[in-house]
């Protein structure tokens, strides 16, 4: 078996010095080749090395941010249908993806699962996001799972700003939010504005001048029992897509419906499975997140990804 692993030494759980990364190096040792980068601009060439050797297992050490840039970097390389199986090993803040795709035991105890029996590890097909955003006529292709704007964005922004402390402090923000949509405080003015935008869903132009949220995901959960897109992986070629217009006194009391996994309607909204959607920001450029990882872009186009084979629990 030509086991890989890919670990990212930026990912929260191997940056802090301590014996993660000398833990994770002892398990692979004579088991697996590990390639540790510090940058995206890395992984191109070590996934042209991956797909040189034929790698039959390929796991993915670090945060969302890591499996999203992984997997997008994978891609170019791999032929139609022959993606190695991957192994998302949640060692950054919050592990989202890995938290609805894989198994929520302790990484060292994945890992050491994986390599004590590669050809036992058992992949399924899972559903993909494409990305496509342009700016300045240049445009960037990712593969992810969540993308979003509006909220997600603003949310991000505040999530980064106050030193990305996984669940602890995006729970705290998630409270403060929801408290301040019901008094209008600026915290909750901030993340729940629309931010001005158009929007086309499977070639019709939708009549929302700006998204106060936009979501789009093949996951259900999005953190913290976040269920906006609860039809999420329902069907191979289709994602879900929710987006709404509405003012911070009206999204922010609707949380309860995104934990108990419903619609949370509202006039003009979009809760649907789609195909294809675009958005672009006519101000010049708006801010969207992928899978955590926050960009700006004049528009970004998201459809229908690959299918590709991650290892599942068990």
């Amino acid at each position: 078996m030509r086991v890989h692993v890919v670990a990212n030494l930026r990912a929260r759980g191997l940056s802090i010095p301590g014996d993660r990364l000398e833990r994770l190096r002892d398990i692979c040792r004579g088991r697996a080749t590990v390639h540790e980068t510090r940058s995206v601009s890395e992984l191109g060439g070590v996934m042209r090395e991956v797909v040189t050797h034929q790698a039959d297992l390929l796991i993915l050490a670090g945060g969302d941010g890591t499996f999203m840039s992984g997997v997008s970097a994978l891609a170019p390389h791999v032929a139609e249908g022959r993606w190695p199986r991957l192994g998302l090993l949640p060692m950054g803040t919050v592990g989202t993806v890995a938290r609805n795709l894989g198994d929520r035991r302790r990484p060292d105890v994945l890992l050491r699962e994986w390599l004590d029996a590669p050809r036992a590890a058992h992949a399924v097909p899972r559903p993909t996001l494409r990305v496509r955003a342009r700016r300045n006529g240049a445009e960037e292709e990712r593969i992810g799972f969540i993308v979003g704007t509006g909220l997600v964005a603003r949310f991000f922004e505040l999530y980064e700003a106050g030193g990305a402390g996984g669940i602890p402090l995006a729970g705290k923000l998630v409270a403060r939010i929801f408290a301040e949509s019901f008094t209008g405080g600026p915290m909750a003015r901030r993340v729940l504005t629309p931010i001005p935008c158009e929007l086309e869903v499977d070639g019709e132009r939708r009549p929302l001048e700006g998204v106060s949220l936009l979501c789009a995901a093949v996951v259900r959960d999005l953190g913290l029992g976040m269920k906006v897109c609860y039809r999420a992986a329902e069907h191979p070629d289709r994602f879900h897509l929710v987006a709404s217009g509405l003012p911070p006194s009206k999204l922010g009391p609707r949380a309860p419906l995104v934990m108990m996994g419903r619609s949370i309607g509202g006039e003009n909204h979009v809760d649907d499975l789609v195909g294809r959607f675009v958005v672009r920001f006519p101000g010049g450029v708006g801010p969207y997140v992928l899978d955590g990882d926050s960009f700006q872009a004049e528009s970004f186009e998201v459809s229908a990804g690959p299918l590709i084979p991650i290892v599942a629990p068990g």
